[in-house]
């Protein structure tokens, strides 16, 4: 049984587990499907829950919002790099040999075939974190987590393609252009990190204590969290 490090802790999870259950019927068809995946395989979900523990204890350690809500978001920066690799992939249809080539510099110490499955189980917990590390930011009720997070993975993903181009997906010529680019791209990501961590959450948003005691008194307001 997974050992939780205080009674927030315990909560938070509790509160992430109903997230994923509900996620089951989500309007997108890949979410639920990632969704039941994990639900349904039990090593699978064990890993999930050990990891999804592991990235909210830092929101577990803090009773204030603001610690939580950056604690929160932090997670969800870690997530936006776990699925970066798998969604590249997909959204540009990679196949054949430039495939193997980014299996073989982003999961170099693994044969191919392994690379690909740890990839794909890796990018299913991410999704699944996600879903729940989003639901609880509407739980606390903090809108500009979600515009903040967006711009990070927008911004993320344009570094993350010039670095599958610059790992043997273009010319020579373009490469070294590219290449010239990514300090910028790795300044920019710096500076939104920063940003990230300093912008206060809502004025509405309330500390995740005071918005699960709520629930269970029956005055919590039913949110729409669920995500595409």
């Amino acid at each position: 049984m997974l050992r939780y490090n205080s009674h927030r802790h315990r909560k938070l999870m509790d509160e992430s587990e109903y997230a994923l259950q509900d996620a089951c019927d989500a309007s997108s068809a890949r979410v639920s499907r990632v969704v039941n995946n994990v639900l349904q395989d039990s090593l699978l979900y064990r890993l999930w829950e050990s990891r999804h523990a592991e990235l909210l204890l830092p929101v577990a350690e803090h009773g204030d919002k603001k610690h939580q809500i950056v604690a929160l978001r932090n997670a969800e920066i870690q997530l936006v790099h776990r699925r970066a690799l798998f969604r590249y992939l997909r959204d540009n249809k990679v196949r054949g040999e430039k495939r193997r080539q980014l299996f073989s510099t982003f999961r170099n110490n693994l044969y191919y075939h392994d690379a690909v499955l740890a990839e794909h189980r890796q990018y299913m917990l991410a999704v699944s974190s996600r879903i729940s590390a989003d639901h609880l930011i509407e739980v606390m009720n903090d809108p500009n987590s979600k515009g903040l997070l967006r711009q990070y993975e927008e911004l993320y993903g344009r570094y993350f393609n010039m670095q599958c181009y610059v790992n043997g997906m273009g010319n020579s010529e373009c490469i070294e252009l590219v290449r010239s680019m990514m300090g910028d791209a790795r300044e920019q990501l710096r500076q939104m990190r920063q940003h990230i961590e300093s912008e206060r959450p809502d004025s509405g948003c309330a500390s995740f204590d005071r918005q699960e005691a709520l629930a269970r008194s029956g005055r919590y307001p039913v949110l729409n969290y669920m995500v595409g």
